[in-house]
């Protein structure tokens, strides 16, 4: 069911929390409202009622379970074809690459394990909302395996013609850096980030931060994991 927050700040991030575990669903809730710019809007329990419940809130965010009996990964599709401006973070035991691809090609903004702590849990939040994309760091080279195996040879088909600010930006998001620590490495702005890294995603037409990595590791090989 849903239970609904009346008024926020308009600084406060929205969130709306879907677990079909009622004990873990009210930690997560408690976990991630701890610092007060977070807020859940509302909750529930199954993945039909993600659907409603973000048609009926616009969060900001939905915090999902990926297994839930009617399986929260089979909904990402629904929601985000409908209400394409809301970002989502699946929230899963499951550490299975496959999965996590999946969860990835659908659109999904985050992918979090249950034993992540509060602390950081509300750094990812924060971060997707920014626009970023999160996935565990001791999976990505696993994913990026993955990914290039169903992919093929399709990216040598992908233009290449980058700058040299891009390259380089380009090069230290495949070492897994974000946007800040890219900046703070390259001695430029947050802000300069994200306008090469936008103008790189278009050139290469990739749609995230993985697909651009896996580019760029095809690109340069020897780059430090």
């Amino acid at each position: 069911m849903c239970d609904c927050a009346l008024q926020t700040s308009a600084a406060t991030i929205r969130i709306v929390v879907v677990d079909d575990h009622p004990m873990f669903r009210t930690g997560l809730i408690q976990a991630v409202a701890a610092d007060g710019d977070i807020t859940v809007i509302g909750e529930g329990g199954s993945a039909a009622e993600a659907v409603d419940l973000v048609g009926a809130l616009q969060p900001d965010i939905l915090l999902l379970d990926a297994r839930m009996q009617d399986n929260g990964l089979d909904r990402v599709g629904d929601v985000l074809l409908a209400y394409p401006q809301v970002r989502i973070i699946m929230v899963t035991a499951s550490e299975d690459e496959a999965d996590i691809a999946r969860a990835l090609e659908a659109g999904v903004s985050g992918y979090v394990l249950k034993g992540t702590t509060g602390p950081d849990m509300r750094s990812i939040v924060r971060l997707v909302n920014t626009g970023e994309t999160f996935i565990p760091k001791d999976v990505v080279g696993r994913l990026l395996n993955i990914l290039r195996d169903n992919w093929g040879n399709a990216w040598q088909e992908r233009p290449n013609a980058l700058s040299g600010q891009e390259s380089q930006v380009l090069q230290a998001l495949a070492t897994g850096l974000n946007n800040r620590e890219i900046g703070a490495r390259l001695g430029v702005t947050e802000r300069t980030v994200k306008f090469h890294l936008s103008n790189a995603f278009a050139k290469l037409r990739v749609r995230n931060r993985v697909e651009a990595s896996i580019i760029a590791r095809r690109m340069w090989p020897d780059l430090e994991k």
